[in-house]
């Protein structure tokens, strides 16, 4: 007789397809190699102590981001909804003894980010365009354009929770104490990282109705938002940099190695500002003549 995965537990239950895996490939690798170390364990051996559970909560959370990237590129907002798969991150994470409160947290950053993400593109999407604010600071307005830059800038500090879940589940799994100075670092690497991501991916972005900083920052500020975003870069850096000395000389080294060897790839230059999009709609339009 065969067994419900209800009767298994939530250990049981299926959330994951072969392309969520192979998205998560790439994000797997690089937080094994960026993140391990700092708890005094090696990518290429202790890894795979942990495989399962890493490996299944990132390439679920890839699995929950296509569904939410989906319902973003046709401007769906749908904000009460709750995807699935979170239910099942929590049961499993709660049936393992994982489910703490610090994790509890960036669950809830999940779903701040995918709720926020729909909500976001839904507006651009529909506002299709730059439109000049009718007052002189468009900061200084709840909501300028239809987007309020407190939502783009909390969505932007949500966008890398499965970096810290996963560091907060590795913890838990072996057994390690939490480094507030370590974890208030990350965090702000994370939030640099991200935004050298978005300007990257900037033009993808503007086709697939994603969301992305420097794109919400086109929609606020038009032709000033390679400047404003400079700015927020260059405040970030500064407390980026203050975080990192504090830090024991250890995590230093390999804070250095770990860029250095980022540095060398292809497209991690300094910061590069695309041309801004002004009229998003336009572009999407001449995007589609072209391939039809």
């Amino acid at each position: 007789m065969s067994v419900s995965s209800a009767e298994k537990g939530p250990a049981a239950v299926r959330t994951v397809s072969l392309l969520s895996l192979q998205r998560a490939r790439s994000t797997i690798e690089d937080f094994a190699l960026s993140y391990l170390p700092y708890l005094g364990l090696s990518p290429e051996r202790d890894f795979f102590k942990y495989l399962d559970v890493l490996v299944w909560c990132e390439a679920t959370i890839y699995e929950l981001d296509e569904q939410n990237e989906l319902m973003s590129r046709h401007g769906l907002r749908a904000p009460n909804l709750r995807l699935a798969g979170e239910s099942s991150i929590r049961e499993s994470l709660k049936s393992l003894d994982l489910l703490d409160e610090r994790v509890e947290q960036e669950l809830v950053q999940a779903d701040v980010y995918w709720t926020n993400e729909r909500s976001l593109t839904a507006q651009m999407l529909k506002l299709g365009r730059y439109r000049a604010p009718q007052h002189e600071d468009p900061s200084s307005s709840p909501s300028c354009n239809s987007l309020a830059l407190s939502e783009v800038l909390v969505t932007h500090e949500a966008k890398s929770f499965d970096y810290r879940l996963l560091f907060l589940i590795l913890h838990g799994l072996c057994g390690a104490q939490y480094n507030q100075g370590l974890l208030d670092f990350l965090r702000m690497d994370e939030r640099l990282v991200d935004i050298g991501d978005d300007l990257t991916d900037y033009e993808d972005d503007v086709e697939a109705n994603s969301f992305n900083l420097y794109r919400s920052y086109v929609f606020l500020y038009g032709s000033e938002a390679p400047l404003k975003l400079a700015e927020l870069i260059s405040d970030l850096e500064s407390k980026h940099g203050a975080l990192l000395v504090q830090l024991p000389e250890d995590y230093q080294r390999h804070y250095w190695r770990r860029h250095e060897a980022a540095s060398s790839e292809p497209g991690s230059g300094k910061w590069s500002f695309p041309q801004p999009i002004l009229d998003e709609s336009a572009y999407r339009s001449s995007l589609r003549s072209l391939t039809s």
